[in-house]
């Protein structure tokens, strides 16, 4: 099937408006504000350091994330693909991205498992073109076919890897939340301004 007749969301910053209008009414910031503008260099790192005000966020209404959505690269970095996280405020798409929001549950890890390994990356290979930067765009990545089981074994997978799924975003929130304690406690620890001294190991 292709990925246009599916029944999902597709859509990049680019789908916003014209590149006058998105400079003329997106500003961005280094510092927190309303939204986060999310890169594909921010979900590699998972570190996410760069805002939107409300006036820009409304103005990118048509690619806000919600988390769960399916984003792949599609400038530069080809073929990046990963599951957006829910933040701790609103988020929207960042550019040379396009995001995936499937209606019904049951495609989100398939497709995310698709793009992300050897039949869907040989599929953007092959729609991938640009001299000076690998790019691909949206039109002819909807024009694009993939693979697509029965409803009854789509379902199965789903609820076979979802659970798998939500541990891998319990652990990585637990793994972030001792990171974040570390690197409260041990500039106070080296400092001697927490003593533990009498702490018996």
């Amino acid at each position: 099937m292709k990925v246009g007749n599916l029944p999902m969301f597709v859509t990049d910053y680019v789908a916003n408006g014209s590149f006058a209008s998105l400079k003329e009414n997106v500003t961005l910031y280094q510092e927190p504000n309303y939204a986060y503008f999310v890169r594909n260099t921010d979900l590699k790192s998972d570190s996410f350091g760069v805002y939107v005000d409300q006036h820009s966020y409304e103005f990118l209404s048509k690619s806000t994330l919600y988390g769960g959505e399916i984003i792949i690269s599609n400038v530069g970095d080809v073929g990046s693909v990963f599951l957006c996280p829910k933040l701790d405020r609103p988020m929207t798409l960042g550019n040379n991205i396009i995001m995936l929001r499937p209606d019904d549950d049951s495609l989100r890890y398939y497709l995310y498992i698709w793009f992300k390994y050897f039949q869907g990356r040989t599929l953007i290979q092959g729609i991938t073109g640009g001299s000076a930067q690998p790019k691909f765009n949206k039109t002819d990545f909807k024009n694009t076919s993939i693979l697509l089981p029965p409803a009854e074994l789509l379902f199965r997978f789903h609820e076979t890897v979802a659970p798998m799924f939500v541990k891998i975003n319990e652990n990585q929130s637990e793994n972030k939340r001792l990171s974040d304690l570390r690197d409260t406690l041990l500039p106070r620890l080296m400092s001697g301004e927490i003593d533990v001294s009498s702490v018996k190991i």
